[in-house]
């Protein structure tokens, strides 16, 4: 339980609580204006300043973090296992908290400081107070695992921030917890196996990763690097096999430093070839010429000749001509000279030709040769050439390989995900069978404290699905605000005595006034009497925040509400809110 808030601010209203159920009031004065509201006297600051003191509330918008507030200490005095503590912190070092045993007669044996004659007195981290807060009150291990209760996440139940969103449904005491979060804190306050559902989050975030890595895939990220995914196999083996070919030609490649020398020596040799063929080709017409005029040239026939002498006697009279014998001879030795010249002519042209055919055979034979090293051999260039394309080829069989594995990583998750998905649902409903009777007693609880406020009472839904476990709430046939934090209310005396009977809970349950505000006067009454019994029935301690106006002016019962009311009395004056002056 808490004994005391306090404060090193002067004017701040501080509180010494009782067991059993204890009741702030806020006043409207009589000197209040319409404009004044206790909505500012520091109702939901108290619930505040517990958590500070218990090292949570220090962020940078924390209350206590203000300019008007953050040199002042604020603290609680609080049963911790039996021991007597003073929790004191204040913004300016809210990184630290000031511990100090208020009874010596006892011992905190899972405390870390050592006691000095049974009395202690340290200053410990706000982030070492809470992990032995966790551990001490509810008994959390030492190190904390990812998705694990932790000691914010338990304790937010005991004392719902309306600044937290904590007045939204029963299951969540923050509007930012996550459904794996109200799991686990849920299963852990109840009894059940929380490691079900600390497991079932880690497999959550796992397949999620799987989630993106096949969206990316249908959404073609993987074709579009490497064509239709369900041809990666194919595209495999064609890829590969062009690699082993490259890979062959360039451990059989034999390269010629003068390559380009050679392909220039096998070019000049196939041009002179060609001229040599065209010196030929000329000269063959040259010869065919020659034979023709040689078959041509013959000497005069002697009858043609005597006929042109008697014909020259008629038509020259008088001139004198020469003898007809030296005329023949003279014509035979001009036909004789120019077969002479002919043949000459002819017998060189074939010589020509035969010299030219004869080096075209061996520049033929060089060339064959050239051109044989150029066909087996290869150039620099083309050598590098060929391993450029040789990388690419392994760089794109690499690629499809690393596609493949991706794509089989996939299909691996998604396959195992559902099998260990079952394999927890499995879990969960063994569970659920071997702790059948907290359940009932978890459900019969729910079922009471909503049974005090309605006469149709709402029922507490624990089931298995492949989720996790599921908490439902529902009152038949009612739905509005009042009604849904009447459901908060039943719920968390539920957890109360859940928590209470397996000896984790803070000891004290913290309702603030907006909780109370929607709910109906009758049903109010009803939950203020039922949270004073059951409090004394189990014994914790229950304290409350109300405007005086949430007091029921007609009661339903006899319940005597005023005897729970402890002073100060907060009011909307000046002054008169729990800090004694107001600030923004």
């Amino acid at each position: 339980m808490i004994y005391s808030i306090f404060s090193s601010l002067p004017s701040f209203k501080s509180y010494a609580f009782r067991s059993g159920l204890n009741i702030i009031i806020a006043d409207k004065g009589e000197a209040s204006g319409a404009g004044q509201t206790r909505n500012k006297a520091g109702k939901s600051s108290i619930v505040l300043l517990i958590h500070f003191a218990l090292g949570k509330e220090g962020d940078p918008n924390s209350l206590f973090r203000k300019p008007e507030l953050k040199d002042h200490d604020f603290g609680i005095e609080f049963d911790l296992r039996g021991v007597r503590v003073r929790a004191t912190r204040s913004g300016s070092t809210f990184g630290k908290v000031h511990l100090r045993q208020v009874d010596a007669s006892k011992a905190v044996n899972e405390w870390p400081v050592d006691a000095l004659d049974g009395e202690w007195e340290a200053t410990v981290s706000s982030a070492k107070w809470e992990s032995d807060l966790g551990r001490i009150i509810f008994q959390l291990p030492e190190r904390s695992e990812k998705f694990g209760p932790k000691f914010g996440m338990l304790f937010n139940y005991f004392a719902r921030r309306a600044s937290s969103g904590a007045f939204l449904n029963p299951q969540q005491q923050s509007s930012k917890q996550s459904p794996a979060d109200t799991r686990v804190a849920l299963s852990y306050l109840l009894g059940l196996d929380w490691r079900i559902s600390m497991e079932r989050e880690q497999l959550r975030q796992s397949a999620e990763n799987t989630k993106k890595l096949q969206k990316a895939a249908q959404d073609g990220l993987l074709e579009g690097l490497t064509g239709d995914p369900k041809q990666l196999l194919t595209q495999s083996v064609l890829v590969q096999e062009d690699v082993n070919r490259m890979t062959e030609a360039v451990r059989s490649f034999r390269m010629l430093p003068d390559y380009a020398e050679r392909e220039k020596e096998a070019n000049a040799l196939t041009r002179e070839i060609n001229k040599l063929a065209d010196e030929n080709a000329q000269d063959s017409l040259y010869i065919h010429d020659l034979e023709v005029s040689l078959s041509s040239e013959l000497a005069p026939q002697l009858d043609d000749v005597q006929r042109m002498y008697s014909e020259a006697g008629v038509s020259l009279p008088g001139v004198a001509l020469q003898r007809f014998e030296e005329v023949r001879k003279f014509h035979e030795s001009v036909v004789r000279n120019r077969k002479m010249y002919l043949e000459e002519e002819l017998t060189q042209a074939r010589l020509n030709v035969e010299t030219r055919q004869r080096k075209m055979m061996q520049l033929d034979d060089k060339r064959t040769e050239v051109m044989t090293l150029l066909k087996t051999h290869g150039a620099l260039q083309h050598y590098s050439k060929l391993q450029s394309e040789l990388s690419r080829a392994e760089a794109r069989a690499e690629q499809i390989k690393q596609q493949q594995s991706i794509l089989h990583e996939v299909a691996e998750r998604v396959a195992q995900f559902k099998i260990d998905q079952q394999r927890l649902y499995l879990r969960l409903q063994r569970d659920f069978i071997e702790n059948e009777q907290l359940l009932k007693d978890a459900i019969l609880a729910f079922e009471e404290a909503s049974r005090a406020l309605y006469e149709n009472a709402g029922n507490l839904n624990i089931y298995p699905s492949e989720t996790g476990p599921n908490f439902e709430v529902t009152i038949q046939g009612m739905k509005s605000q009042g009604v849904n934090n009447a459901q908060i209310f039943c719920f968390d005396m539920m957890l109360m005595q859940m928590a209470a009977r397996r000896g984790i809970s803070p000891g004290f349950l913290v309702h603030d006034s907006s909780l109370f505000d929607p709910i109906d006067e009758r049903q109010k009454e009803r939950a203020l009497e039922y949270g004073a019994r059951l409090a004394e029935q189990v014994g914790f301690q229950y304290i409350v925040t109300l405007n005086s106006d949430q007091i029921p002016k007609e009661r339903v019962t006899n319940f005597p509400l005023e005897d729970y009311i402890i002073p100060p009395r907060l009011t909307d004056e000046p002054g008169g809110g729990l800090f004694g002056f107001e600030f923004n």
